[in-house]
């Protein structure tokens, strides 16, 4: 019976889709084992049994697979490793308002978004505002593109470091 499935018998599962050669078939082949017998194959149906076979027998096999481990240690290790982008990246629609600072643009395709300018150093000096022929992207935290300034507040990471020692000397 399904939850008589230990967790060493899944992992047998994802060893197999690792090995596979043909993946698709073989995970449509699980779950075509796996949902008739958590849904179809009981005579009464308790919706936290089935939620919580749906989770040991369908997604976290899944996500074990996806991340080539235990999915808590995957989640713990991407959390670690993430912080704020300092790139923003924005892509510009067609007739969205960009703005270029004429005091430290490298050349006029350095632009920002409306959020980035307003966060940055740029705002007081001497700037352009035009309206982007779409498909271009915010520069903000492109070093290379900015001869001050680079980043605005929200993508700088210093300022991120800055405000979490101030919040840290709130709390002292």
């Amino acid at each position: 019976y399904i939850s008589e499935i230990s967790p060493e018998s899944q992992m047998l599962y994802v060893c197999e889709w690792q090995a596979s050669t043909d993946l698709k078939l073989t995970l449509y082949t699980y779950l075509r084992k796996q949902v008739p017998r958590i849904f179809c194959q009981k005579e009464e149906s308790n919706p936290n049994e089935e939620e919580e076979e749906v989770e040991r027998l369908l997604l976290h096999p899944l996500e074990y697979f996806l991340f080539g481990e235990d999915p808590d240690e995957g989640v713990k290790k991407l959390k670690q490793g993430s912080s704020s982008s300092q790139l923003c990246g924005r892509v510009f629609k067609e007739g969205e308002t960009v703005y270029s600072c004429r005091d430290c643009a490298i050349d006029p395709t350095c632009v920002l978004c409306m959020d980035c300018f307003q966060e940055s150093v740029h705002k007081s000096h001497r700037y352009k505002m035009h309206a982007s022929s779409g498909g271009g992207f915010c520069d903000c935290g492109d070093v290379e593109a900015w001869k001050i300034g680079p980043c605005c507040s929200i993508h700088d990471p210093e300022a991120e470091e800055r405000e979490e020692t101030r919040m840290y000397k709130r709390k002292d």
